[in-house]
């Protein structure tokens, strides 16, 4: 639509991986009211708004796949006002390689109102397998990084989840933020990398981490800096180090999951196979637990308690899944650490489990409390660490959440 379009449109659904917007309106200020607009898989925009005025959008979806889409924006606004956006729903599917830096770009505009917004990338998924059926929430690990970029006002919203949100031009142009008192400036070290995680650190110091998307394993030191200690393509998902400096390996090849060890300064060819055996208790040993976790099985289950007509809270839900013991564990070459084994769901070539889609381990021993973030709640917990990969006494440390956790050696947390 152009040059003073407008109206009325309804139920409208746009799937094409070939186009580089699904829903193009330029130079207009008659009104304009969509309802149920389903766009998804275009190549560079979902939806462009540019020059706009009075418009609406009720309840409208959009959706980038893997190899259509994963570079696209699902809103762009430019220079336009009088805007409003109700119930809007971006999702980018749990399978997305890379990341994607916002859902909503907005480029010179104003007046421009959200009426609950939801961002995810995650979404369930019920197998019957050959161990047993269950429904699993399949959370990925790329979803947008911010919900909303203002690139005028250099201002990123980063809630994926909000209520209410206008955009006017009272809104001041966002300086840096100042430093918190007592805490020490934030340095980067290395950048330029595809989509990285797992990362873990070694008994010497070294920083240990991965690039999924190219199969890399780095390594961090003050004295060397940034070096590949293995390009093996048997796609490293995490890590966790041992005592005598073995790097446990996860990885999505196989039936379920794959764990192997390697020494960082051995011929790269040299890797260990590590199975999985039963779970039992091993005194003094460090137990690798997933950092994050979003737990919110309900979907493809009845979960409706019939004397209480209850449903389980998302905290129930996240209390009862790290309450569950495992019955194999994958244990390192020197004995000292230990690697639950969470269930894994397959679906085609992909694994989903608690540890895959982890963006990191914490690591702590039986009888230590640990700190996790539950994803699907926002919110940072401490716990218990039990036998057979359990945590139990889980406590709210914050009422924000994120992607990790980490605890510094003077205890201060970092999320």
């Amino acid at each position: 639509m152009t040059d003073g379009g407008g109206g009325t449109f309804a139920n409208i659904w746009m799937p094409h991986p070939y186009n580089w917007a699904g829903l193009y309106v330029t130079n207009t200020n008659t009104p304009g009211h969509v309802y149920e607009l389903s766009n998804e898989h275009h190549f560079r925009n979902e939806i462009v708004l540019d020059g706009v005025e009075n418009w609406e959008f009720l309840a409208p979806q959009t959706e980038e796949e893997v190899r259509d889409s994963g570079d696209a924006i699902s809103l762009d606004i430019r220079n336009s006002r009088n805007l409003l956006f109700a119930n809007y729903h971006a999702y980018r599917v749990t399978r997305m390689p890379k990341v994607a830096p916002t859902a909503v770009r907005l480029q010179n505009s104003t007046d421009i109102r959200f009426r609950n917004l939801h961002t995810n990338a995650e979404s369930g998924y019920s197998i019957c397998d050959e161990n047993g059926c269950a429904p699993y929430l399949r959370a990925s690990k790329y979803p947008y990084e911010n919900a909303i970029t203002d690139v005028t006002r250099n201002v990123e919203y980063r809630e994926r989840e909000f209520a209410v949100l206008d955009i006017t031009d009272k809104m001041a142009v966002a300086t840096p933020p100042v430093p918190l008192p007592g805490a020490s400036g934030v340095e980067k070290i290395a950048d330029g990398f595809a989509s990285i995680s797992g990362a873990a650190t070694a008994p010497d110091g070294s920083l240990y981490f991965v690039e999924r998307r190219n199969q890399r394993i780095y390594r961090f030191t003050r004295e060397k800096g940034l070096e590949i200690v293995r390009d093996n393509p048997l796609d490293p998902v995490n890590l966790a180090i041992d005592k005598s400096g073995n790097v446990m390996v996860l990885s999505p090849q196989g039936p379920d999951v794959t764990v192997y060890s390697f020494k960082p300064d051995e011929p790269v060819e040299k890797v260990t196979f590590i199975p999985p055996t039963p779970a039992k208790a091993r005194d003094g040993a460090t137990v690798a637990l997933p950092g994050n976790i979003w737990k919110n099985d309900a979907e493809f289950q009845d979960q409706l308690n019939h004397e209480t007509y209850r449903f389980p809270t998302l905290t129930e839900q996240f209390v009862a899944g790290m309450a569950t013991p495992k019955a194999r564990e994958y244990v390192s070459p020197d004995g000292s650490l230990v690697l639950p084994a969470f269930r894994a769901f397959r679906q085609g070539d992909w694994r989903f489990s608690d540890t895959m889609d982890a963006l990191g381990f914490v690591t702590a021993k039986q009888g230590e409390r640990v700190f996790l973030s539950n994803e699907s709640e926002d919110r940072t917990y401490e716990g218990l660490v039990g036998p057979n990969g359990t945590v139990t006494d889980l406590k709210v440390f914050a009422t924000r959440g994120g992607e990790s956790v980490a605890v510094g050696p003077d205890g201060k947390m970092f999320v």
